[in-house]
C-alpha cells in the first residue's frame, strides 16, 4: 500500500503542477475581466488535488521510513544528513506552505475587493506556491534522494 501511495503521490505532483500553471495563465489572461465561475472552479479543483496530495504525503510521513520513523530511529542525526533532512523537514514544510498558499488563493474570490485585485492576488499566491513546489520536489539527480519523473506503482 505504501509503494502504491508513493507512486500516486508522484503522479499527483504532475496534476498539481499542470493545474497550477493553468490557474496562473487563466488569471494572467483575465486580469481585466470579471472573476467568474470558471476561476472559482479551477481554483477549487486545484485545491482539492493539493489537499489529497497533502493527505497522502502526511500518511507517507507518518508510515514511511523518511519521516517520523527516521526521527524516532536517528534523533538529531536526521538534521545532519541532507537526504533525511530534506524528506523529514524541508519537503514537508515547504509543501505544506505551498498548499496553504493555494488554499488562501482559493478564498480570494470571497473577498469584497475588485476583480482586478482578486486576479492579481491569485497570480501572486499561485506563483509563490509554484516556486515553492518546484524547489521542494525531489527531482531526479537531486543529490542522493531524487525520485523518478514517472511514477512506479
Amino acid at each position: 500500500m505504501y509503494n502504491f501511495l508513493l507512486g500516486l503521490h508522484n503522479l499527483l505532483r504532475w496534476v498539481i503542477l499542470l493545474l497550477l500553471i493553468i490557474n496562473l495563465l487563466r488569471h494572467i489572461a483575465a486580469v481585466k475581466k470579471p472573476f467568474g465561475a470558471t476561476d472559482k472552479k479551477l481554483g477549487l479543483v486545484l485545491m482539492i488535488f493539493a489537499h489529497i496530495q497533502l493527505l497522502i504525503g502526511l500518511y507517507e510521513w507518518f508510515a514511511g521510513s523518511w519521516g517520523l520513523q527516521n526521527f524516532m530511529n536517528n534523533g538529531a542525526e536526521v538534521m545532519r544528513n541532507s537526504a533525511s533532512r530534506f524528506f523529514a523537514v524541508e519537503h514537508t514544510v515547504g509543501m505544506i506552505v505551498a498548499i496553504i498558499l493555494i488554499t488562501v488563493a482559493r478564498g480570494v474570490y470571497r473577498k469584497s475587493i475588485t476583480d482586478d485585485k482578486k486576479h492579481r492576488r491569485c497570480i501572486l499566491l499561485y506563483t509563490f506556491a509554484l516556486l515553492i513546489i518546484l524547489a521542494m520536489i525531489p527531482w531526479p539527480g537531486m543529490y542522493e534522494f531524487g525520485r523518478n519523473l514517472v511514477p512506479s506503482f
